[in-house]
């Protein structure tokens, strides 16, 4: 790596260490008000940087006097310098007091304010009806809008339309000169005279469409990211971390629509053994750590494409897709010995065991008449799985003949609510798959 990367390397570090001292989240919807307005204020400070600039060389440069206003450009710099400077002074007032809270509450009043009135000013100059006075008044809400009360901007953004167009329309009238920085051009060197004003302008929109096309670039793409991260919390069970149960519903059904390339799914329904006696006798804050790391164990025993939810209470559910009888077996049985290493610590540091039991059956998705026939099929496999000692696995073609409409015994698993709450059916439209040897 040259010395040029390294620099670069330390610049970005030292940015970014600003940054970080300056406005502490990256994520600009989380900024405070005073932070907001530390950007706002900054971004003062560079656009009157670039006037200043130009109306310095515009000043230092005899040829462009025969297009400007000199009297006034010598006048305009000296305002911009103290507009530049009151901006760094209340950037320096908003961080002093960047904890306290009657400032979050009222500092962005101020600062909106200073900010219009200043840009309006220099719009009036410039031409109020010109391109970089429409790019003042059309762009600068947009990110105001990001940032600040709604109602505020609004009403800042009618106040300054309404004044640049009075303003327009006054110069239009004769009343007040139109754009009073520049002289009007004769008609020998009219084309030299539009073409300085022409590459004026364009000066003055580039350092505001940059602010603009980046910030709303930044703040466009936080809220997509926060917009995925708030779908997805919408999909997972805030306790385990696995998805919910509305998620896993949808899941299923995309299964039994989107069938094409499975010939089998699996579904393993698990259930904490004597978890009701963990709550109770070590209390529900340790139930809420056992089912935690149940769900961190599952997330870890699972293939990449397969799916795991929490179905409610001590209750969880994996759909393997493209999974026959062997693959479904194999996974349970591996998510059974992993649950079976946990232990957790209880406070007095007793070592608590975990155990779980594990009902699987296998289908093909064509061949389910209704759309949680399978899910029914794996209850009655979990049933069994506890009738017959727990802590073990059955698949759903190992339960007796006898024992498959047997619902009524008091370790039955509650039937869930809503798609499950009818009687739980014995084949459910499902094939029953043989044992394989």
């Amino acid at each position: 790596m040259d010395n040029s990367q390294l620099f670069l390397q330390k610049v970005i570090r030292y940015v970014d260490n600003l940054r970080k001292r300056f406005l502490g989240s990256s994520i600009v919807m989380e900024y405070t008000y005073i932070q907001k307005c530390l950007l706002l204020l900054g971004f003062q400070v560079v656009i009157f940087g670039t006037f200043i600039f130009y109306e310095a060389v515009a000043l230092l440069n005899p040829t462009c006097h025969r297009f400007i206003n000199v009297p006034l450009f010598q006048q305009m710099l000296a305002v911009d310098i103290v507009i530049a400077l009151i901006a760094m002074l209340m950037m320096v007032i908003c961080y002093r007091f960047r904890q306290s809270e009657w400032a979050n509450r009222n500092a962005h009043y101020f600062c909106v304010f200073f900010y219009a009135v200043t840009l309006c000013g220099m719009g009036y100059g410039v031409g109020a009806m010109s391109p970089a006075t429409g790019i003042f008044i059309i762009g600068t809400p947009i990110i105001g809008l990001a940032l600040f009360p709604r109602r505020m901007v609004l009403l800042t953004t009618f106040v300054a339309a309404i004044a640049m167009i009075s303003l327009a329309y006054a110069g239009v009238l004769g009343l007040i000169p139109y754009a009073p920085m520049f002289v009007d051009g004769g008609i020998l060197d009219i084309k030299q005279h539009s073409t300085f004003y022409f590459y004026s302008q364009m000066f003055f929109m580039l350092p505001p469409s940059l602010i603009i096309m980046i910030t709303s670039d930044v703040i466009l793409k936080q809220w997509h990211k926060r917009g995925n991260e708030v779908a997805l919390l919408s999909q997972l069970d805030s306790l385990t971390g696995l998805y919910n149960r509305r998620t896993i519903n949808e899941h299923m059904e995309r299964l039994v629509d989107n069938h094409e390339g499975h010939d089998r799914v699996a579904i393993l329904l698990l259930d904490l053994d004597f978890f009701k006696a963990i709550n109770d006798t070590y209390g529900h804050m340790i139930g809420d750590e056992v089912l935690r790391t149940v769900g961190q164990s599952l997330q870890h025993s699972m293939r990449k494409h397969d799916a795991a939810g929490r179905f409610g209470g001590e209750e969880f559910i994996v759909i393997l897709s493209g999974a026959d009888r062997e693959i479904g077996m194999a996974v349970a049985e591996r998510i059974r010995a992993n649950v079976e290493a946990i232990r957790i610590t209880a406070g007095g540091g007793e070592k608590i065991h975990v155990t779980t039991s594990i009902g699987v059956a296998t289908c093909k998705p064509t061949d389910m008449a209704r759309m949680h026939s399978l899910v029914m099929n794996a209850d009655q496999a979990l049933y069994q799985a506890k009738h017959t000692g727990r802590n073990r696995v059955v698949h759903f073609d190992q339960i007796p003949a006898d024992k498959l409409s047997d619902v009524g015994m008091s370790d039955t698993p509650q039937a869930p609510q809503g798609a499950l709450s009818d009687q739980f059916q014995a084949r459910g439209g499902c094939e029953v798959l043989p044992v394989q040897v």
